[in-house]
């Protein structure tokens, strides 16, 4: 497998052979593009790690993202999540045959099955998120002192919040 150059390789091409483009638009796309690659590329390796993908990974982490008893209508796990229905379904399925979540038949509408988290499912998310967190907190911790990591994330807020007003397909509801 080849390896593939460094984000400041790229940028330095980028002002040798183009240096119309503009630098500061490039840095943001590419270190922001490369920091996000390489995350996810650590997440789905701690997550694999636990014999899980990182599509049920989702699922599960957004059902322990809200209130307890961690239970979800399949409507508003799949705003939480970028997979289409039909992959959701797949997905619960898969969740469902190994304990990890539990799905109930709702009185008021019998065609939709809430999906709650099990305790087994809530173990395995949570020793999950843990192993990611612990990265992420080492490389933030030992890159960046507790002011930049506030500056970092209020920036990136408000770039993503620009970027999701944009959109309009977004809600805080």
């Amino acid at each position: 497998m080849h390896k593939q150059y460094s984000a400041d390789k790229i940028l330095a091409n980028s002002r040798a052979y183009w240096p119309d483009t503009d630098e500061k638009v490039e840095c943001f796309a590419i270190y922001l593009h490369r920091s996000h690659e390489l995350l996810l590329k650590h997440a789905m390796q701690a997550v694999q790690h636990h014999q899980i993908n990182t599509s049920e990974f989702d699922v599960l982490a957004s059902l322990r993202n809200s209130a307890p008893p961690y239970v979800l209508t399949p409507t508003e796990l799949q705003r939480s999540l970028l997979i289409t229905s039909g992959g959701l379904t797949k997905l619960l399925y898969q969740l469902e045959s190994r304990g990890l979540i539990a799905r109930s038949v709702q009185e008021h509408d019998k065609r939709s099955k809430l999906v709650h988290l099990t305790v087994a499912g809530k173990e395995l998310v949570e020793e999950c998120m843990d192993e990611v967190h612990k990265f992420e907190r080492d490389l933030l911790d030992t890159t960046l002192n507790r002011k930049e990591q506030t500056q970092l994330n209020n920036l990136l807020g408000k770039v993503t919040r620009k970027l999701e007003g944009r959109d309009g397909h977004f809600t805080d509801e």
